[in-house]
């Protein structure tokens, strides 16, 4: 007896054995070069940038490269605490359970059933019961490979995710950079407009001075208090600009935005200028382009899922128990039942669903690909405007100095002359607007120096921080399971 109940259950895991053994092998997912030119069937590569010439490639820890403590400090803080970030991580959770559940479908589902019940007649002043204790396996075949498809785009996508995660996080990291270089831009601003209100104030001074010695015009006034003014209410703009700046740093810190952060006078010296590699290189360098890959090929199989559907399904079951009533215990029966059963399921009508499916899947497949063409695409722009821009900020900054040297030296000739009476006030008074102007913008053009700077390490899909930190900020993401 004992042989005969185990005979369903060896011959249902001899036949999911021998059905797993003999599972079709998936096709192989399009290669590198094959999703390049879907992408991009037009548009070949450079040898080298236009934009510069060819060099080493931009290294890791690029924030630690201005040698500024509070910056490294600042980075580190939000890459812990900033709030889109830590969604990103969730989203990466989210991905990685998928790959599970994707995966259980492949196994064996098992399940029990407990179950008992008490019947009172009242009549015969009895009392009836039945118990229940059964058990089952159910398990689909997956002799297609369809449901290893759908893990192994479910895979891909868990990749992509943590790749994305990574891009979000040195997105943020050149984000806050910027950020704070931004805020010592403001404070700069800020300082040189309060200076702008000691010139005026001082030569407001001294023409009221020559006024009352009949030596200058109401004229003369009205124009050097007018500018000052104006310096006052530009005293106002920049506070609210500095306040504003801090505000959003300390918002992509993670905390509350009380523009209280400490920010440095000065900026730090800028690093010498970073090399870039091919444009080829970048490809597999950046986490956005190498995402939006991962993102093609779990389209490719989810496609191949679909066309997969359209096959016929097998599945097995396996059911064992005992079962006691009433009528069992009259006939002293407590039978232990066992059963399996091997089914294969067809679809001959479903309306179109399953072809839809499948083309769904393949439209969202050209999607994908497409999709990648343009992150691509984007990526390049973006290295060669900011290697474009190196040059020229590099090319603009000594004429700028060299033009803020000029006109502070004419207001000092100007304010000589205006003194010993041989120049009329208005006309000091406009070159020391335009010796103002110049130096806002020569703060401007250094902090546009570092902007671009931190927009080019980025671009290139340099690392914000060295090997170690970058790890310990990565969420993991399981590993593409080999077919």
């Amino acid at each position: 007896m004992r042989s005969i109940a185990r005979f369903p259950l060896l011959l249902a895991f001899g036949f999911g054995s021998a059905a797993l053994l003999a599972g079709c092998a998936l096709k192989p997912p399009p290669a590198h070069d094959e999703v390049l030119q879907q992408a991009l069937p037009t548009t070949p590569l450079p040898p080298a940038w236009q934009a510069a010439s060819a060099g080493t490639t931009v290294g890791a820890a690029w924030v630690k490269t201005f040698n500024d403590a509070q910056l490294d400090a600042i980075v580190a803080e939000a890459i812990t605490h900033n709030t889109d970030l830590r969604a990103a991580a969730a989203r990466v959770e989210v991905a990685q359970q998928s790959v599970i559940v994707a995966g259980a479908a492949m196994k064996p589902q098992i399940g029990a059933q407990l179950g008992g019940r008490s019947t009172y007649d009242h009549d015969s002043g009895g009392a009836n019961s039945t118990t229940l204790a059964y058990a089952g396996v159910a398990w689909e075949l997956d002799v297609w490979g369809r449901l290893r498809a759908q893990t192994a785009s479910a895979e891909y996508g868990a990749q992509a995710a943590a790749l994305d995660y990574a891009w979000a996080r040195e997105s943020l990291a050149a984000l806050v950079a910027k950020s704070w270089f931004l805020c010592i831009e403001s404070r700069q601003l800020l300082a040189l407009a309060e200076t702008s209100v000691a010139v005026y104030a001082e030569l407001l001074k001294l023409v009221n001075a020559r006024r009352a010695a009949g030596k200058d015009s109401d004229l003369n006034v009205a124009v050097v208090t007018a500018k000052l003014e104006s310096a006052h209410s530009s005293v106002e703009a920049a506070r609210r600009t500095f306040g504003e700046s801090r505000r959003a740093l300390e918002t992509l810190l993670g905390r509350y935005p009380a523009a209280e952060i400490a920010i440095a006078p000065v900026f730090g010296a800028l690093p010498g200028p970073s090399g870039a590699s091919v444009p080829s290189a970048l490809l597999e360098r950046r986490a956005d382009i190498v995402a939006a890959e991962r993102v093609v090929f779990a389209a490719f199989r989810q496609q191949e899922s679909a066309e997969l559907a359209l096959l016929p399904s097998f599945g097995l079951s396996l059911d064992a128990g005992r079962l006691s009533n009433i009528l069992t215990s009259l006939l002293s029966l407590n039978p232990w039942l066992a059963s399996a059963a091997i089914g294969m399921s067809i679809p001959i009508y479903e309306g179109g669903a399953l072809k839809a499916q499948v083309a769904i899947a393949t439209a969202q497949q050209v999607q994908a690909v497409a999709n990648y063409g343009s992150v691509a695409l984007n990526a390049f722009k973006e290295v060669e405007d900011a290697l474009a821009n190196e040059r020229l900020l590099a090319a603009q900054l000594p004429f700028d100095e060299s033009s803020l040297r000029a006109r502070t030296e004419a207001v000092r000739i100007g304010t000589q002359q205006f003194i010993a009476g041989r120049q009329d006030l208005l006309w000091v008074a406009e070159l020391q607007t335009a010796q103002l102007a110049s130096e806002s913008n020569l703060i401007q053009l250094r902090a546009a120096q570092r902007a671009n700077r931190i927009h080019l390490y980025q671009a290139l899909g340099g690392g914000y921080g060295d090997a170690a930190e970058v790890a310990a900020a990565a969420p993991t993401t399981p590993p593409i399971t080999p077919r």
